[in-house]
């Protein structure tokens, strides 16, 4: 797309590009920038036991410097940013002590892996590809060179997918191999599996009834912009990592 660019204005598109690139890292900065809302330390959410085990993982996983956060949300759901790990009230619900290691051991999964780094810039430049063919079409005016540009789009959507599908699996290996019993990871996996499928059968339920929750809206901003599009799944199946839980338990036993 840059070269693109380059032929069709020479170093003015180039200039153009730069500038819209650099005002998009602006705004993610900022919008990283703030606190999570509704957020407690985990101390005040968890047992003292479930506490010791969370320690004991981040010093198995030289990660002592990360802090773990409950959100004052009761939607199952846990994720990372920065050097945080964010687990919803939901999860305590639907999962015992074990299994909530066993998610955080993940999220610090994508802390070793330096995912809180690369998955904000992986959506910037998301954002700056698909703004970018409306660029080349002001300074080209060729709907034709335009369309080429938004084929770039796609092809990047498809390697943005693998990529962050592969870095989920990076996670969960990482999380094995900090686990006592990797196959905890598997077991919340499945309890997550159940609980969506539950949610599923419940909004698609012809008669009526009460869905507690379920549709509320998260009250927690999100961490760094994303556009509300998606084209290519970002995130494997729960079978696919169960499956290689299973098939690493095996080995590793």
């Amino acid at each position: 797309m840059l070269l693109l660019t380059y032929v069709a204005s020479g170093y003015f598109g180039l200039i153009l590009a730069g500038l819209l690139f650099t005002g998009l890292l602006i705004l993610g900065r900022l919008s990283l920038s703030g606190k999570c809302q509704n957020c407690h330390p985990i101390a005040q959410a968890a047992s003292a036991e479930l506490i010791k085990k969370l320690y004991s993982i981040l010093e198995r996983a030289n990660l002592r410097d990360v802090e773990i956060y409950a959100l004052e949300e009761y939607i199952p759901n846990a994720y990372s940013y920065g050097r945080r790990v964010v687990l919803s009230l939901g999860l305590f619900e639907i999962l015992d002590d074990e299994e909530i290691a066993a998610v955080v051991a993940h999220e610090l999964g994508h802390i070793k892996n330096r995912d809180t780094i690369l998955f904000p810039l992986v959506a910037y430049v998301r954002i700056f590809a698909f703004l970018m063919p409306f660029l080349i079409l002001v300074l080209t005016q060729s709907f034709w060179i335009a369309i080429g540009s938004f084929a770039l789009y796609l092809w990047f959507e498809l390697e943005r997918s693998k990529f962050l599908r592969s870095r989920e699996f990076k996670a969960d290996d990482v999380a094995l191999r900090l686990l006592d019993r990797p196959l905890s990871l598997k077991e919340a996996l499945e309890e997550l599996k159940y609980y969506e499928d539950l949610r599923a059968r419940v909004k698609n339920q012809a008669l009526p009834g009460i869905e507690p929750t379920i549709d509320r809206p998260s009250q927690e901003k999100r961490n760094y912009w994303r556009p509300s599009f998606l084209i290519f799944p970002t995130h494997p199946s729960y079978e696919e990592r169960i499956f290689r839980i299973v098939a690493y338990s095996i080995i590793s036993s």
